[in-house]
Order: structure tokens, then sequence, then C-alpha cells
């Protein structure tokens, strides 16, 4: 009698939690555990430490000491890390996010639903290519700046103006890309629906 083989069980994916506060890092993986593989990282350091092709998205703490959220973004760039990125803080965002090469920013605190939700939507975003990134990167910096910066402040800002124009020409080429997505892949367009719509 032949057995039939088994298609192995797919590993689930890996999210790097990077906090510098101990319990809050633990309380992140731990609101995480049931859906994915966690690694903790207490500091910059430690992220660098521990990031390989493996692990899928990170969640990463700005204020650090040590080595910044903005210094291990860097480092992880710069080192062809490519994975999504969701900036995590306390304080609220100013223009310099516009240059983060990110792709979410939360604002602490944050609930269980919330982180839930953040990692899927990251895990989501490395499925689409650079058009789908950088519209969502472009909106997310938009959406929290619209909720920090005063509308006198917005007007009067280059660089806000500037991003302005990013979320324009981004949602005008991730319009046309859905709709070639969803000619062929409907599931797929139905995703890019679903999170697009948590932003705007």
């Amino acid at each position: 009698m032949t057995e039939l083989s088994q298609t192995p069980e797919r590993e689930p994916p890996t999210i790097l939690v990077v906090e510098d506060e101990r319990g809050l890092a633990d309380l992140f993986a731990l609101y995480l555990e049931d859906e994915y593989t966690t690694r903790v990282a207490y500091g910059g350091e430690e992220a660098l430490d521990l990031i390989d092709g493996d692990v899928d998205a990170v969640l990463l703490d700005r204020r650090m000491p040590g080595l910044s959220g903005d210094e291990t973004l860097a480092t992880l760039r710069e080192r062809g890390h490519d994975q999504p990125i969701s900036m995590l803080t306390a304080v609220d965002p100013e223009e310099d996010i516009i240059g983060l090469d990110i792709d979410e920013y939360l604002i602490k605190p944050i609930s269980e639903v919330q982180l839930q939700e953040a990692a899927e939507a990251l895990l989501a975003r490395r499925r689409y290519d650079k058009e789908f990134r950088e519209y969502f990167a472009a909106i997310s910096k938009k959406a929290a700046l619209d909720a920090s910066m005063s509308e006198q402040e917005r007007a009067s800002s280059d660089a806000y103006n500037t991003l302005e124009e990013e979320v324009t020409e981004a949602t005008d080429t991730a319009d046309s890309t859905l709709t070639e997505m969803m000619a062929t892949d409907a599931f797929a367009g139905s995703r890019f629906a679903d999170i697009s719509d948590q932003h705007l």
C-alpha cells in the first residue's frame, strides 16, 4: 500500500520585536505568539544581531538608549534588510518621519488588537511590490502627521506639501497596479482594499 505524501506545514511568519522596556517587549511578544514566531531584542545592537533572512517583519521602538530606533533602522537598511518595519513610539511624530524608510508609524500605547493588526498589515505588505509599499508608507506617514500637526503647520510646511504630492503619485501608481492585480488575483486585490481602508 502506497502512503500518501503529506504536505509539510508552513512555518509561521517571524516577527522581530525591538523594545528597550523589557516588560513591554515581552508583552508584545505575548500578544503575537499565537500566530507568529517572535524574536525579542531589548535594544538596537541586539536587534542587529538577531535579524536575518528568516525575519519577515520588524516592530521597532524609536526612543531607545544606546542605538536609537532611527540608528537601528538606518543600519538595517544599509545592511540590505528590506523587511517591512513599523516604528513604535510614545512621542508624537514630527516632519523628520518623512525621511524614515519605514512602512508604518504607530503611537503608543498600543493594544493587543492594534499590534496584531499592525503585524498582519506588515506581512501583507511584504507580499506587495515596491509600488504598494511606497503607497502604504506614504499614507501612514501622512496620517501620523495629520494627527500631530495643526492645519496651519501643515499648510506652511514644505516637507508636508512634498509628502502630499508623494501620496498623490503613489496613490495613482497603486490604483493602476491594483486594477491589473485584481484582473489576475481577486484575493490579493481584496486584501489590498482591506488594508487601504484602515488608513484612509
